[in-house]
């Protein structure tokens, strides 16, 4: 799926917005020769990558991201303005800028090998520059001339750096992490992908509010007596029939607001530092995905809640089944503030003989969306799984990163390779719900959420 021809407006955007990063690019690395000289690297930063997103897009097919060299150069530029920025701001040598370019691009190449290759590359590379410049510096040199030179130096060890990191980065590891699923499709194309995005740069634990001001119906906050789906029935299909289900498992996913709900975090060290980082400059800013880091914040309690959105009904549609849930949204917060922890849109579709449960995460004009497949589990237990292999049979289960055009509701998707997914709930011998939420990254495990869910009073 996809356009079967660049878009000439689009084309010019995209060139343009190259040729601006090119030309920040030049002017930080050719800066340190004066004005003059600046302005020629700008215009030559320019014209190379504004001329090589234009052929990379022209040559890129249907279903295809852009060419790896295209991406590996925009990103060389996009460091070489940050290093110039930030060996001028803070005095940083070679060897620091390339160790925090490095491990700045190996902590958005996700998996683990790469967060740790970043770094190990990037010093590597800021080690060659500070070999080469070692006893090359002239003595007497004026502070602004030297602080060009330093900045310029920066621009080129972090680009270096970078580029480094993502050739090796390419030969090392050749699993794609992301592919383009499709360009400019409807809905009706992608029943995996809940096409439901946040209209702001805020989530938050009003989202299904503000949401039905947009699609219109019924707003109810903490619908009684909802689930997160309408009924198991409707995920029924080889290796899974609902009638098996212990009706206490039942009743949680189809009465959902019945219960309460709570949570304990177990991270993985590794990965620790990195969620961090990620929970104070994304997280919380966002409104999503917040979920607590230690054992002082699950005291905090969690408020379990669904928010709907029931459609206004259809005069002309007298037949139609009344109050039809069109959303679900089931917020979790922390007790004490209702600050979010998640926010999740909950579908189910079917699709052949199938029965799937979509997740979306409502995000900026996007939606990150867990597809998920029912399992039977011993004991009357429900197993959802985004491992698709588990059943072999079907490519809906994953991960997808959804761009939803304003305007024209068009959907460009990219599947999240390697990022996985499993939920067991079960009832213990003492008759209790329970369960266990596990999450890895390319088969390494990094965070398991253990539930417990008891009925309110």
């Amino acid at each position: 799926m996809g356009r079967e021809r660049v878009d000439g407006a689009q084309l010019r955007a995209q060139v343009g917005t190259a040729g601006v990063m090119g030309a920040l690019a030049g002017a930080a690395l050719a800066g340190g020769r004066g004005a003059r000289s600046a302005v020629g690297g700008a215009v030559a930063g320019a014209v190379g990558l504004g001329a090589a997103e234009a052929v990379a897009r022209v040559r890129q097919r249907p279903g295809e991201i852009p060419a790896l060299w295209q991406r590996i150069a925009t990103s060389g530029a996009l460091a070489a303005a940050a290093g110039w920025a930030g060996a001028r701001l803070t005095g940083a040598g070679p060897v620091a800028v390339g160790t925090v370019s490095g491990a700045a691009a190996g902590a958005m190449g996700v998996r683990p090998h790469k967060v740790a290759l970043g770094p190990v590359v990037g010093a590597a590379v800021g080690g060659a520059f500070a070999l080469r410049r070692r006893g090359r510096t002239a003595p007497g040199r004026p502070g602004v001339v030297a602080a060009r030179g330093a900045a310029a130096r920066g621009a080129a060890v972090a680009g270096s750096a970078v580029v480094a990191f993502r050739v090796v980065s390419a030969l090392v590891f050749r699993e794609a992490q992301v592919s383009l699923v499709a360009e400019g499709a409807t809905t009706d194309d992608l029943p995996f992908v809940v096409p439901l995005e946040a209209r702001s740069a805020y989530v938050g634990t009003s989202y299904v509010r503000d949401l039905a001001d947009v699609l219109g119906g019924t707003y109810t906050a903490d619908a009684p007596d909802v689930g997160i789906v309408d009924s198991l029935d409707a995920l029924a299909g080889p290796g899974f029939d609902p009638a098996e289900v212990d009706p206490r498992v039942r009743e949680f996913y189809e009465h959902t607001s019945r219960f309460t709900l709570d949570i304990e975090p177990r991270w993985r060290l590794w990965v620790r530092p990195g969620y961090l980082l990620y929970r104070a400059l994304v997280a919380q800013p966002l409104g999503q995905a917040n979920v607590p880091m230690n054992q002082r914040e699950v005291q905090r309690g969690m408020r379990s809640r669904i928010d709907t959105i029931t459609p206004a009904p259809v005069p002309s549609a007298a037949d139609a089944p009344p109050d039809t849930t069109a959303v679900r949204g089931w917020i979790r917060s922390f007790a004490d503030t209702d600050d979010p922890i998640y926010v999740g849109i909950y579908t189910t579709y079917r699709h052949g003989d199938r029965g799937y449960v979509s997740v979306g995460f409502p995000l900026p004009h996007a939606s990150f969306t867990a597809t998920l497949l029912p399992r039977a589990r011993p004991g009357g237990g429900l197993t959802l799984t985004s491992h698709a292999a588990d059943q072999g049979d079907t490519d809906h289960p994953g991960h997808y990163l959804t761009y939803i055009d304003a305007e024209t509701r068009e959907l460009t998707t990219l599947g999240v390779h390697g990022f996985a997914e499993r939920l067991d709930v079960r009832v213990t011998d003492d008759g209790r719900l329970r369960a266990e939420h596990a999450f890895s990254v390319f088969g390494i495990p990094f965070l398991v959420l253990h539930y417990r869910m008891d009925r309110k009073p």
